[in-house]
């Protein structure tokens, strides 16, 4: 059922999609692709933070604070695969207001970054897949303990999706005319930095808005 409504979905928004994706001079690409480029030169600088930052919409009063920040690439730079490290690590520090938040999305972009076959965590792709949505229970660690199984979920459909032909078959052929359509625009396409899993992620983020 996952695979045959989320393939259906794909080729019916497959032109909306690729426009989406390519819009603002190829604003999506040429942000992830800069991430992935300074990231395995091992060059998280300044303009790699910065970046970053705003392709993944870390600023503003929904985002993180400047010490959250130091602390997200901290992680970042010591490699920590480990999200409810990750997730706890970031509570800690105060945020807006001075609260203590649970940043699963921004933890699993984290996680993405340093292995990219590992998904993202998305309101559009947990909207688009049905994923749980998150709980609020009194205890601290039942919070955690759900993001986590949350997370694990989101994976598992992804391996689904990933071992499925037609949904290959379909990855391949965007991918294919993302290339073509980069050529006529005169944009650097970069296969070596955009994975199955990226482009799935992309795709599924795309397609949300047109679901609406």
């Amino acid at each position: 059922m996952l695979i045959k409504k989320t393939i259906e979905r794909l080729k019916k928004h497959k032109v909306e999609i690729i426009d989406t994706l390519s819009v603002n001079n190829w604003r999506h690409f040429r942000g992830y692709f800069l991430i992935r480029e300074k990231y395995l030169s091992n060059n998280i600088d300044d303009k790699f933070e910065r970046v970053f930052c705003g392709f993944y919409i870390m600023n503003g009063a929904r985002g993180l604070t400047k010490p959250q920040k130091k602390e997200f690439f901290k992680l970042l730079s010591s490699r920590e695969t480990d999200l409810e490290k990750i997730l706890k690590a970031l509570y800690r520090v105060p945020g807006y207001k001075n609260s203590h938040r649970i940043f699963l999305s921004f933890g699993t972009k984290l996680l993405h970054t340093i292995n990219e076959k590992l998904p993202i965590y998305d309101g559009n792709i947990a909207r688009v897949l049905g994923l749980p949505p998150q709980k609020y229970p009194d205890s601290f660690e039942e919070k955690i303990r759900d993001r986590i199984d949350i997370y694990k979920t989101l994976k598992e459909k992804f391996k689904i999706l990933l071992a499925d032909v037609e949904i290959k078959d379909f990855i391949n052929s965007v991918r294919h005319e993302l290339q073509n359509k980069a050529i006529l625009n005169k944009f650097l396409w970069q296969n070596k930095y955009i994975s199955n899993t990226k482009l799935l992620d992309s795709m599924l983020w795309a397609l949300y808005p047109n679901l609406k």
